[in-house]
């Protein structure tokens, strides 16, 4: 993956002269305006490209300038401070851009009433140009409505995806209110990207994407920003078992405990910590008897008592989720904690040190002890992003790491109190 202090381009920007906003009422005049912008672009393009021995009359140089045709994305939100945020986040993508990036709008506190039409701004953006690599351009159009006109957004939404190209939709709200909107532009959609982080509710987000990969039929790819975070932690945690030693360890892991990101400032680590639980368990075969439960005496921390082993050989998993609201842990997990047969089988542990690094520590019988340090730099939003546009098809094990994850989320869970 990505990461955010790996060298990256400068951000996209709007071309001067090459914007246009209005209040539509027809997905026909924003492509009207965004050929009319590609003409004059390319005629200020030409004009200003120098002559090969500097005289005016000399026919001019074309300056190299590649025009994005990779994929449409349709990025929701509720709010236009998310929007400003969604907006910046595809303006600093590297090495892969949307042909035309549509932001949709639909803000509760915005009252224009009902009145028909939409807010519409069209940009075109570039990317300057680096050694080796000529500027990109590509389109943004910005979509605003109040949510009484926001059935708008999807009719909209469809005429202005590129033909031919495949079709990206970023719900960047709470999935757990996505309501007719998140449905019919997901029936449009070959992939559904979402953030599970953002959701007040767990339980809530994990039945709404649940419900969606259970769903018959042929539908949109999911994935979810809260599972990539997880990329690093997946697998340090793997290469603990990688040599043949080691393996036999995994079947006698009794302890698990997770610290996970609770911070005001920053978003929960709560689905990102039932989803590494839930990779766990799909993997090792783990049974869960249903949801989490508040510790007794400590509510902020959750509970489980797990299932594994085979009939006749059935042993107990503790698994416990526990909050910080440390910084580092940053929308995902600060620590994982594993032990077996109580201890006695070994312990392993993976944790953030800083913004850039992550420790491991292993102790067992059949390895000697061992702490590394692994470079593994907190992902920004375009890291995770740009990484999530390169998928096209489904992720069987995170959709069973979520099958197991909504099992134990815990339905009174609304954000714990920050330690």
């Amino acid at each position: 993956m990505a990461t955010g202090t790996s060298e990256r381009r400068p951000a996209a920007r709007p071309i001067p002269g090459a914007s246009w906003q209005a209040r539509v009422y027809d997905a026909g005049e924003i492509t009207a305006q965004l050929n009319v912008l590609w003409r004059r672009h390319a005629e200020a393009r030409d004009a200003a490209a120098p002559s090969p021995n500097g005289h005016a009359s000399d026919t001019p140089v074309p300056m190299v300038t590649a025009r994005a045709a990779t994929l449409n994305l349709i990025a929701a939100t509720r709010s236009k401070t998310d929007a400003a945020r969604v907006q910046q986040t595809i303006a600093e993508l590297s090495d892969i851009y949307p042909s035309r990036a549509t932001v949709l709008i639909a803000d509760p506190a915005q009252d224009t009433g009902a009145a028909a039409g939409m807010d519409v701004r069209v940009d075109l953006l570039e990317q300057e140009a680096t050694r080796g690599r000529p500027a990109i351009v590509f389109e943004c159009v910005t979509v605003d409505v109040s949510t009484e006109n926001e059935r708008q957004l999807a009719s909209i939404a469809s005429p202005l995806l590129v033909p031919d190209l495949p079709d990206f939709l970023w719900w960047s709200a709470d999935t757990a209110h996505g309501g007719s909107l998140f449905s019919e532009l997901v029936g449009i959609s070959d992939r559904l990207i979402v953030d599970s982080a953002v959701s007040q509710h767990a339980a809530g987000a994990m039945q709404t994407l649940l419900g969606f990969v259970r769903a018959p039929g042929d539908h949109a790819a999911l994935s979810d920003f809260a599972w990539a975070r997880l990329t690093p932690w997946r697998r340090l945690t793997s290469q603990f078992f990688d040599v043949p030693a080691t393996l036999p360890i995994l079947d006698l892991i009794d302890e698990a405990t997770v610290t996970y990101a609770n911070s005001p400032n920053t978003g929960s680590g709560f689905t990102s910590a039932l989803l590494y639980a839930g990779w766990l368990g799909s993997r090792l075969n783990w049974r869960t008897p249903g949801e989490l439960l508040p510790v007794r005496g400590d509510p902020n921390v959750w509970r489980a008592t797990l299932r594994a082993g085979a009939a006749g050989r059935q042993r107990e998993v503790t698994l416990t989720l526990r909050p910080t609201a440390r910084p580092l842990a940053a929308s995902t997990l600060l620590d994982v904690r594993l032990a077996a047969d109580g201890g006695k089988g070994g312990f392993f542990i993976v944790e953030r040190l800083d913004a850039n690094e992550i420790s491991t520590t292993s102790d067992s019988p059949e390895m000697p002890g061992m702490v590394r340090t692994v470079f593994a730099p907190i992902p920004g939003a375009a890291d995770l992003l740009g990484e999530e546009l390169r998928v096209f098809g489904r992720d069987p094990v995170f959709e069973a790491a979520l099958i197991f994850a909504a099992d134990m989320a815990p339905e009174g869970f609304a954000g714990a109190r920050p330690r």
